[in-house]
């Protein structure tokens, strides 16, 4: 049994779903700070061959807001313009129409909040591709939210029944494994494996783009392939 726990992103990329897939139990952290300028409501796809991007608009945008009290701001721009975006840079994708569906699926029940929003994006991708998750949210699980930062996660992991912890990579900076252990907690970090693929012309393979931007281009078989590439450290 093995638990992540990540702020919800807007169709994340590739990294976040091996985060995903490499746990039993995916936690969406939606009861933090809201961080501006971060990738809860931004992501990039693919135009004219440049990575693009875009932002989904809050309402009284806040850092002083949770992601769970930051709310989308619902109109002409979001989503009706981001989507003749969408359409216009993926129009030739082979998989064009049924991304375009799921996609339509995720905006179409328009949450207040961002966190499920983008919570949605993930879930809703993991069912596209046939695969199966516990996924929860850190503000339904009772946690205090008093603890430090290492503890509180360590607690979340022990609310599910697990003992095991994997971060992002880029967690390093912030936690220590021997502090973990020292609590009983086994901490691994996950190194992400971007794989190239072709995304419609002869250019230079541009990494690191939305999930859209994989689901656009490759068959759900690839991906599912895709998803397993990481290693822990």
């Amino acid at each position: 049994m093995s638990v992540a726990i990540m702020q919800p992103y807007f169709f994340p990329y590739l990294g976040y779903f091996q985060l995903v897939q490499s746990v039993d139990d995916f936690v969406f952290y939606d009861d933090v700070m809201f961080i501006k300028k971060g990738w809860i409501n931004r992501n990039q796809i693919l135009m004219q061959q440049h990575a693009f991007l875009f932002t989904i608009p809050l309402e009284k945008q806040s850092q002083n807001k949770s992601i769970r009290e930051s709310s989308i701001a619902w109109g002409p721009e979001f989503p009706n313009k981001w989507l003749q975006q969408v359409q216009s840079a993926y129009k030739k994708a082979p998989h064009f129409l049924a991304v375009m569906e799921l996609i339509e699926s995720v905006l179409q029940k328009k949450p207040t909040s961002i966190a499920d929003l983008a919570a949605n994006s993930v879930m809703e991708t993991w069912q596209y591709l046939n695969l199966e998750k516990r996924f929860h949210f850190s503000s339904e699980l009772g946690v205090s939210k008093d603890l430090d930062r290492a503890e509180r996660l360590m607690a979340i992991t022990e609310k599910l029944g697990s003992k095991e912890y994997i971060n992002a990579k880029n967690g390093q900076e912030l936690y220590q494994k021997e502090y973990f252990a020292e609590q009983g907690f086994q901490l691994n970090f996950l190194n992400q494996s971007l794989v190239p693929y072709s995304q419609g012309s002869k250019q230079d393979f541009i990494p690191g783009l939305s999930m859209i931007d994989v689901l656009m281009w490759n068959s759900k078989e690839d991906i599912v392939s895709m998803l397993s590439t990481y290693s822990l450290i």
